[in-house]
């Protein structure tokens, strides 16, 4: 952390390899500013070991038509439907000496880095997957929707 409580990106970036050129620390985002940045990505990652809810900023980069790789683990199981991203499916257990990462997953680096050689090499299918998050959210996912499966599992 910086002196103003913000994470210091750029020297951690640096400080674990990566030359200057590539990478870009974007700062914080207003959120009208969003949907632009996302319009520009050829593909979002999250390899998360725990996502504690569902991943809002996964979910916005599906909405926004971004092929999108989750990790195949607690929260991003609500997300994954056949046919609307790439999983990572090779998860590895994380150190849990407490009982609290119950579910928690190591993502593959190696399984990542082929995902996004699938999706750069195959625009086609990135394109049918994209549309089928699209579609996934739009409908599944409304508020409507959560709020009814919602009531439902309670009842």
């Amino acid at each position: 952390m910086g002196e103003n409580g913000k994470l210091r990106i750029v020297e951690w970036a640096m400080a674990n390899g990566l030359p200057p050129e590539g990478f870009v620390d974007m700062g914080f985002l207003e959120r009208h500013r969003i949907p632009a940045v996302l319009a520009e990505c050829h593909a979002a990652i999250f390899p998360n070991r725990c996502e504690g809810a569902t991943n809002l900023v996964a979910m916005e980069a599906m909405a926004c038509g971004v092929p999108v790789i989750l990790s195949a683990n607690t929260g991003h199981l609500d997300l994954i439907q056949d046919g609307n991203c790439l999983p990572l499916r090779r998860q590895s257990a994380v150190a849990d000496p407490t009982g609290r990462r119950r579910h928690w997953g190591e993502s593959s680096v190696e399984e990542a880095v082929e995902l996004l050689e699938t999706l750069y090499t195959d625009r086609a299918a990135a394109r049918s997957r994209a549309e089928a998050a699209q579609a996934f959210l739009r409908g599944e996912r409304t508020w409507r929707a959560f709020a009814e499966a919602f009531v439902a599992a309670v009842a």
